[in-house]
């Protein structure tokens, strides 16, 4: 039921924005009862959190089958620039802060999956991990924000430019 309600308010967001979603709309959409709503969610911005949280996991295990780093990245990219109308709706809204902010957890989490997975030998503490993190993720949605409200987004450029910043090409760390 989560799955259908959630699919119910992506198609809808393709058409109007966030700010219009009614539940009421919503059930009308998924043909279910208020009560049927309120027990899977508790309001039009909890159905958007879980689908983000849904589509980063399927993004992540995804991108976890890819055979290098920037066939990872571009499965992101890629997932963006797929739904452009809907983040540009989302982003115009009047709570864009909570949903950039639901963007952020959703990469820090994509990120936390892939690296785990990938780099099984890697020993960095829990404050660190969740730091840098919280760095990547807010430093990936704010790239592609802002090339994507521009129209000027070159993916390819950009999966290896943030590959580059993954992996210290671009700004390497000091030695010392």
């Amino acid at each position: 039921m989560k799955i259908l309600i959630a699919e119910a308010f992506i198609d809808l967001l393709e058409k109007e924005n966030i700010d219009k979603i009614t539940v009421k709309q919503l059930i009308e959409e998924c043909h279910i009862s208020r009560q049927t709503f309120y027990y899977h969610f508790r309001d039009i911005m909890d159905v958007l959190e879980w689908a983000f949280r849904r589509s980063a996991l399927e993004a992540a295990e995804q991108s976890l089958r890819a055979e290098t780093r920037l066939d990872a990245l571009r499965v992101f990219v890629d997932f963006v620039k797929r739904h452009k109308n809907k983040l540009d709706r989302l982003l115009n809204s009047k709570n864009w802060i909570q949903i950039e902010g639901i963007l952020v957890e959703s990469v820090a989490m994509y990120l936390d999956k892939m690296a785990r997975s990938k780099f099984t030998d890697f020993e960095i503490s829990y404050d660190d991990m969740e730091i840098m993190l919280q760095f990547y993720a807010s430093g990936i949605v704010g790239v592609l924000i802002h090339y994507n409200r521009q129209n000027q987004l070159d993916e390819e450029k950009i999966i290896r430019q943030i590959e580059k910043i993954i992996t210290g090409k671009i700004y390497p760390a000091q030695r010392s």
